[in-house]
């Protein structure tokens, strides 16, 4: 539809009347581009046909410029036969044939060719004539200034000749800042009756008008001005806009849509615009799209497009008539984000990118505005930009903007010869790939690493990548690092002689048989800062710990690291040490409320993954010795996802091993299989995490009843431990594991020797593998000893805060509480244990109780009590079942959402109909049916 174009048409209509009278006249649109001249041009075309005069269309393109006549050939091509018999027809190609002809061939007699050129525009005239006698003739062509030259004078030639003639020409013209008024528009505007139309930008009224058109009155006025503001008034914007409009209404049904939605039909119309005109204007938006967001735009946009300030002002104005730009700016990211587009796809873009950055740092602008042109680039890092790039990597980071650092960094050592490239750009760019991706920062080892063999790698730099090379398993590595390091210890200061004690420590923790030769210890002067010392006593305490050396300092020493650390700041390695420390020294609340603590939402999101992996791994472990076992699952599974498989270091071997323990004791073997089939890198053996996967793999060939691989998993474990100095109780009792398979196998001896030896080793305060120790020792002992021992055993390992060892205490108690003739104790100490297990979610446990549970049961007399069961209501069989399990008054309420007085009342009722007198004495179906309830 045509909007604001009422008076425009009005007066090509009064040409067109003029025409019809017998009296030629022209009509001269212009505009800049997109602004509904050809719109016009086809609604006018409509008028000439209804009023029967003959309408000659043609359309002119900037390739046809060179054509010779190429306009007059369109034209003749549309005159219709019944005005052009065949014979005229090819009368009239000839004429235009040998009009062209000297252009073509390049004639070189000019005055004979201006002769013949002027022997056939008389021709070409008195043709014309001869047709507009029969019928009124209106030649109308768009986009004029495209036109041949020989189109243009023949035209103008047959208006001088014909203008008392019924002969009406309508051109459309695109000008702008950049595009003058062409000779052509000039010589026309002298015709007598030449009419002069200049169409301009639809106003917010004009655009309103056609959303009501296309949508509704209602959003019209609600939203006109918002699609203004979007489109500017150009017409061909405002219809894009409201076409992607009809088909996000379409996509959503009867919902009505009434903002304006940009689409892909809007973004090409923005690029029709661009190439609908001059190529130099593209480029000037091109410039324009590239430095949108630098505030000294207008200064750069001259020397972006190497053009002079008058030009460039030019340039910025035929956009902004175009409906663009609002001043200098793009009136809508939109309309930006497909100039970027329409450049990309033009190749432009990396060039322009490559020449605002060294403009912008020419001119000395902030690094990291210069940084972000270089990477958008796309291209290699040019020479002068690499020191920049780390300047603004450098910045990016005190903003905390780790991903747009690591950007810049990775575009500086791009494709740079190894003797070009700083290794401390490299290793900056390590530190900070794993803290977003571990995998990625892979890739760059082997330089580091011949960087290390050339001796480049120095001081604090060597140290950090072994540290590195330890995290990630790099054994051989680490081996020749910490040789190099030995080497220069004399080089080195007293604060990187700290440096080489921690990464002592933590080599010896992960990789014992690996260090030698270096300082087992710092002497107080040589903990030059507060920082450095909470470093050094985190990997003191845990050193001690795993070498089983500890003494009550320790666990003062790895609160006082945690109590330290700034939990709003990235997490750091003594961290790591001080919480291992903790798990070791079987303080599993305090290991948990410290996990807990640094998995809050609010810190734990922020983190690195490693980090996160290595956190929900050491909660893992503590979740697994408290025996709660669908928490240590989910831990271990979440830092096995934080871990890609192709960064898997020597740490992986605690989460897969946790991870098997976990299911195993679940009972949920096809996820144990699957954990025991992952392929682990083979240097996990070497070193201490390799150990907690030989263990739970005993554990689980144990659970399977795959004895002697139990037995060689074990032992393979302990002699490692032995080997490597790192028998401590706390760590992994192996000892403990490969008794309980000799107890299996019947060779009791051997089982109570390996126990003996488990509790001869010091421990702090209550201790799970002591407890676990006294269960196994207990089964080697007569009735009346194992029954005490056990007694031992329970108190031991209720202290120590696990769980599952409570429940297997509880079975073993209650089957010796059995064989000693003793029912009723053993019934509730089954139940005891069946509620636990239970809880823990240990199934299997929970399988090989209930036989137990019935057993005891049955041989208490409870018959005439569970004929008695069957007149419970349903609510009194649900209390009494969960009061046979053991649980109080208090923990019933809350587990059926009841007051306390109501479970009284229900238990004396089902008291009084089972005729029993206490909780002991409730039948075992009753147990069996609360199980689902617990």
């Amino acid at each position: 539809m045509l909007v604001e174009r009422t008076r425009e048409l009005a007066t090509l209509q009064h040409v067109l009347e003029d025409c019809l009278r017998g009296r030629s006249g022209v009509a001269m649109i212009t505009g800049a581009r997109a602004t509904g001249k050809t719109a016009l041009l086809h609604a006018f075309g409509e008028e000439v046909q209804r009023s029967g005069a003959l309408l000659l269309n043609a359309s002119c393109t900037a390739g046809e410029r060179s054509l010779p006549l190429g306009v007059l050939s369109q034209l003749q091509r549309n005159i219709p036969l019944e005005l052009c018999s065949g014979d005229r027809a090819a009368y009239l190609a000839g004429l235009l044939e040998e009009a062209a002809s000297p252009i073509r061939t390049g004639e070189s007699d000019a005055d004979g060719a201006e002769v013949k050129r002027g022997h056939v525009l008389h021709q070409l005239g008195a043709a014309l004539l001869n047709i507009a006698e029969q019928r009124p003739i209106v030649v109308v062509v768009d986009d004029a200034q495209y036109m041949d030259d020989l189109s243009k004078e023949t035209l103008r030639h047959v208006l001088g000749r014909l203008r008392s003639a019924s002969v009406a020409v309508v051109f459309t013209e695109c000008v702008g800042s950049r595009e003058p008024r062409s000779l052509f528009h000039t010589e026309f505007l002298r015709h007598p009756h030449c009419h002069s139309i200049r169409l301009t930008l639809l106003s917010p009224a004009g655009v309103g008008e056609m959303v009501a058109s296309e949508l509704d009155a209602r959003i019209a006025d609600a939203f006109g001005a918002q699609y203004y503001e979007v489109t500017g008034g150009n017409p061909l914007l405002v219809r894009a806009l409201l076409e992607d409009q009809q088909r996000v209404r379409l996509g959503h049904g009867d919902a009505p849509v009434a903002e304006p939605v940009v689409g892909e039909g809007f973004a090409e119309a923005v690029m029709s615009c661009l190439h609908r005109g001059d190529p130099a204007v593209r480029e000037a938006a091109y410039a324009l799209a590239v430095l949108d967001a630098q505030s000294d735009r207008p200064k750069l946009f001259g020397r972006m497009t190497d053009r002079c300030a008058k030009t460039a002002a030019k340039d910025i104005e035929s956009l902004v008539v175009m409906g663009l730009l609002r001043g200098d700016s793009y009136r809508h990211p939109a309309i930006r984000e497909a100039v970027m587009d329409d450049a990309l796809a033009n190749a432009d873009l990396p060039d322009l990118h490559l020449k605002a950055a060294w403009l912008l740092a020419q001119d000395g602008a902030e690094p990291r505005t210069v940084a972000s042109h270089l990477v958008a680039a796309g291209t290699d890092c040019p020479e002068w930009a690499q020191p920049l790039l780390r300047e603004a990597a450098e910045a990016a980071l005190l903003d905390d903007e780790v991903e747009e650092a690591v950007e810049y960094l990775e575009l500086a050592v791009r494709d740079q010869a190894d003797e070009e490239t700083p290794i401390e750009l490299v290793m900056m760019l390590v530190r900070l790939k794993l803290r977003l991706s571990p995998a990625s920062a892979l890739q760059h080892v082997p330089a580091l690493g011949e960087a290390m063999r050339e001796g480049k790698l120095l001081g604090r730099g060597l140290l950090w990548f072994v540290r590195f090379l330890v995290v990630h398993g790099r054994v051989d590595d680490v081996t020749e690092g910490l040789s190099r390091l030995v080497e220069r210890m004399d080089e080195l200061d007293e604060h990187s002689k700290a440096e080489i004690t921690i990464t002592r420590m933590w080599a010896l923790g992960s990789y014992p048989e690996i260090v030698s030769g270096l300082p087992a210890e710092v002497s107080d002067a040589d903990r030059v800062s507060v920082d450095l010392d909470m470093r050094v006593q985190a990997a003191t305490a845990l050193t001690k710990v795993i070498g089983g050396h500890f003494d009550d300092g320790v666990v003062m020493t790895a609160e006082r690291v945690l109590q330290s650390a700034n939990l709003a700041e990235e997490p750091t390695e003594e961290v790591s040490a001080a919480l291992r420390t903790l798990l070791y020294l079987e303080k599993l609340d305090s290991a948990k409320s410290w996990c807990d603590t640094l998995m809050t939402d609010r810190h734990e999101s922020s983190s690195p993954p490693g980090w996160r992996g290595e956190l929900a791994m050491i909660r893992a472990e503590v979740a697994l010795r408290m025996g709660d076992l669908g928490a240590a699952r989910q831990y271990a599974r979440f830092a096995m996802d934080k871990v890609d498989p192709r960064t898997w270091g020597a740490s992986v071997g605690m989460a897969l091993g946790t991870l098997l323990q976990a299911t195993t004791a679940m009972g949920k073997f096809d996820e144990a299989a699957e954990a025991l089939a992952q392929r682990v890198p083979q240097h996990i053996y070497r070193g201490r995490y390799g150990l907690h996967y030989l263990f739970a793999k005993g554990h689980h060939h144990l659970s399977t009843r795959q004895l002697p691989a139990a037995l060689g998993d074990f032992l393979s474990c302990g002699e490692l431990m032995v080997k490597w100095h790192l028998d401590s109780p706390g760590l992994l009792p192996w000892r403990t594991g490969a008794a309980e398979v000799y107890l299996r196998l019947g060779n009791q001896a051997k089982a109570r020797e390996l126990v003996d030896q488990q509790l001869a080793l010091p421990v702090m305060g209550p201790s799970l593998s002591r407890g676990m120790a006294m269960r196994v020792k207990a089964a080697t002992l007569d009735l009346r000893q194992r029954s005490q021992l056990l007694h031992g055993a329970l108190d031991e390992v209720q202290a120590a805060g696990g769980q599952l060892e409570v429940a297997r205490v509880l079975a073993d108690l209650s089957h010796t509480h059995h064989q000693l003739g003793e029912p009723d104790r053993a019934r509730m100490m089954v139940r005891r244990a069946w509620r636990v297990a239970k809880d823990c979610q240990a199934e299997p446990l929970c399988a090989q109780l209930i036989p137990d549970q019935n057993r005891s049961a049955g041989s208490s007399g409870e018959g005439a009590a569970e004929v008695g069961a069957a007149t419970l209501s349903d609510a009194e069989r649900r209390v009494a079942g969960l009061a046979a399990l053991g649980h109080t008054n208090r923990e019933i309420a809350n587990k059926l959402y009841v007051t306390i007085s109501t479970v009284e009342q229900h238990l004396t009722k089902a008291y009084r109909k089972l005729n029993v007198t206490q909780r002991k004495d409730l039948p075992a179906d009753l147990w069996s049916d609360a199980a689902s309830i617990a």
